[in-house]
């Protein structure tokens, strides 16, 4: 009876897992393949780079209008989920290693409006922590726009970009006491809600006491060597998995 009860929580779970959204058939800049980036790989000021840690990041900017297509290029290290104006919009990246570490193009246009509007995200780094499928050089993050006028949002030191390291979080690790077998997954988190900035993505928050980003790497795509850039960018070559409320 156990056993028959298992099988359907199992089956049930497997019934409510999103499906693999249609190719958007968007056409990256082919510089962006061939050259170094505008932007650079940017991280919270005096780290740290390789440990556990959870940060936001945040820009704003103003549009006269709203364009058709605004396309960016993201990825991080280790995770990332990007917002606009307080909407999640993607997440990643999809799994690679560092010489072919995966970036999402997404269109920003349908979250934008005119007036001031923010792109936020958060970064997590797993640390010594993280699960043994997870690749990393450092904590790290980079959007590149695909033209000139998206490259507004450009991640590089003095382009605007703020940062904060959220101290509401803190690992749960595994403990080999209570799971005496081999584990390949990450840590959980523990969150305190008093310490967390609610709404640090959303286009109303005060950003005033947040730090300005520090450049850790430029960022090229993979077949251009550039010195101190420990990550070649390639694009996914998945369909992000969909994302919807589920009763």
């Amino acid at each position: 009876m156990r056993l028959r009860s298992l099988c359907g929580l199992v089956f049930a779970l497997l019934l409510v897992q999103p499906t693999l959204a249609k190719d958007s058939g968007m056409k990256i800049n082919p510089e962006l393949l061939r050259h170094k980036w505008s932007a650079r790989w940017v991280a919270y000021p005096d780290g740290p780079a390789h440990d556990y840690g959870v940060f936001h990041f945040r820009k704003r900017f103003k549009l006269h209008r709203v364009p058709p297509r605004f396309w960016v290029h993201v990825s991080a290290d280790n995770r990332y989920r990007l917002f606009v104006n307080g909407k999640s919009v993607c997440w990643g990246p999809a799994r690679g290693d560092l010489h072919n570490w995966r970036f999402e193009t997404v269109d920003l246009a349908p979250y934008l409006r005119r007036g001031e509007n923010v792109v936020a995200a958060v970064v997590w780094n797993f640390g010594d922590l993280g699960p043994w499928a997870q690749m990393t050089a450092r904590t790290g993050f980079v959007l590149q726009g695909d033209g000139e006028e998206e490259r507004v949002l450009d991640t590089r030191a003095g382009n605007g970009w703020k940062v904060l390291r959220d101290d509401a979080y803190s690992p749960i690790p595994v403990r080999r006491s209570e799971v005496p077998f081999f584990s390949v997954v990450g840590p959980g988190d523990s969150v305190v809600g008093a310490k967390y900035p609610w709404g640090w993505e959303t286009p109303n928050f005060d950003d005033g006491g947040w730090s300005d980003v520090v450049e850790v790497a430029p960022a090229s795509p993979r077949g251009v060597r550039i010195p101190g850039a420990p990550w070649w960018l390639v694009p996914r070559q998945i369909p992000p998995m969909e994302e919807g409320e589920q009763r």
